[in-house]
């Protein structure tokens, strides 16, 4: 069972990332007679990825979507193969099924082939090949959208430390800590600060990646960390979870097998990094008191579990009393409590804050839309915009 984790006390000061904001720079309106990679001709070529990425987000198979367009399964194979182009008014009924703009399929846009792109999944082994291709098709829209912002906004500049093969997940940990400038003690406001530094931190609906509770990925030097309700719904497992990815973008960064040994090596890391050894061997209780871990967890933003395996690692209390202790934590614990969303820090902005930025500018998100060819409400939805206008229903 993996360990899970949580975000500082109520009382903690704002999100360093909102107090930076200053530190950004609007990179103002581009010149009109400099293209971008936005900006390169498409000759009305049509994108077989772009099918792919598009059919594969909204999670149809071929032959769903072929039956809800008027075409056969074959042709739908053909058209994200290369072999045909699908004639104009296919593609205007391809794109209205999946909810894009008809010109979404046009070459000449950066794109992230989804068999060109690796992810570190959580979950993965109820997951199916199909879940993951889901998954990476929403980051890969991610992605875009952070390279579309990037036109008119300077990101936070990537920095994470370069681990040599060797280290252990601790000293890792310890490593990020230091080129963090961390203080000893609890870390506060853990995703903005991963976000201050480079890392795009998206939380997505179930119903887009409900089989995935959270993965990581690299796009063209930029690592985005994509998680869902299940893990953000409590926010001990929510921190917890994006270390996890933390660790897997530095200890894993060239490889994206799936191995229980790997996921246990981010699990430690993650361990490590809130609740670091020498910390903890001063914090911890001498004996197992749920009351004092419960106190505890919420100084250093992590759950009694998480804390209740520490003291078995640091010789605290046995493996039977760990098991007492879960047992007792199933029986009166609250899995939803401290909800992510009453923790300024914890809930992702930089990609928010950069469309505001972005608007000033002059590229709000109907420029985003028509770069990304899709709705501006698609964007908001990406931007973690709750849309909370009524819908109109004919009856």
């Amino acid at each position: 069972m993996p360990r899970q984790t949580s975000s500082p006390s109520p009382v903690a000061p704002r999100p360093a990332l909102l107090s930076n904001l200053g530190s950004w720079r609007a990179r103002g309106r581009m010149r009109d007679d400099t293209p971008g990679l936005f900006d390169l001709p498409t000759s009305g070529r049509f994108e077989p990825a772009r099918l792919t990425q598009a059919r594969v987000r909204v999670g149809m198979s071929k032959t769903e979507l072929a039956s809800e367009v008027g075409v056969s399964a074959a042709a739908v194979g053909q058209y994200e193969a290369g072999v045909n182009s699908p004639r104009q008014d296919v593609i205007a009924r391809l794109a209205k099924v999946l909810s894009v703009r008809p010109d979404f399929f046009a070459v000449g846009r950066p794109l992230a082939r989804l068999d060109t792109v690796h992810a570190h999944f959580r979950g993965l082994r109820s997951a199916r090949v199909s879940d993951r291709q889901k998954a990476l098709a929403t980051a890969t829209l991610v992605w875009e959208l952070t390279f579309a912002l990037e036109r008119y906004v300077k990101l936070p500049d990537v920095d994470l430390p370069t681990v040599l093969p060797s280290s252990s997940p601790a000293e890792a940990a310890g490593l990020l800590r230091q080129h963090w400038h961390l203080p000893d003690g609890p870390v506060k406001h853990l995703v903005a600060t991963t976000e201050a530094h480079g890392i795009v931190v998206a939380l997505r609906p179930l119903a887009e990646i409900d089989a995935v509770d959270a993965f990581s990925v690299v796009i063209v030097d930029r690592p985005i960390i994509v998680t869902t309700p299940r893990r953000s719904e409590n926010v001990f497992r929510h921190r917890f979870s994006i270390a996890h990815e933390l660790g897997h973008l530095l200890l894993h960064a060239d490889t994206t097998e799936y191995s229980a040994s790997a996921e246990k090596d981010a699990d430690d890391f993650a361990a490590a990094f809130l609740t670091p050894a020498a910390s903890m061997d001063a914090a911890l209780p001498q004996r197992l008191d749920l009351a004092a871990l419960d106190r505890l967890g919420r100084t250093w933003g992590v759950s009694p579990h998480s804390l209740i395996l520490r003291m078995v690692e640091r010789g605290r209390t046995t493996e039977s009393s760990q098991r007492r202790a879960f047992q007792r934590l199933r029986t009166v614990g609250d899995p939803s409590a401290d909800p992510t969303s009453a923790y300024p820090g914890e809930v992702p902005t930089l990609l928010k804050k950069a469309a505001e930025l972005s608007g000033q500018c002059g590229a709000g998100v109907p420029a985003l839309a028509e770069a990304l060819k899709v709705s501006p409400r698609a964007v908001r939805d990406l931007l973690g915009e709750v849309d909370q206008r009524p819908v109109l229903r004919l009856v």
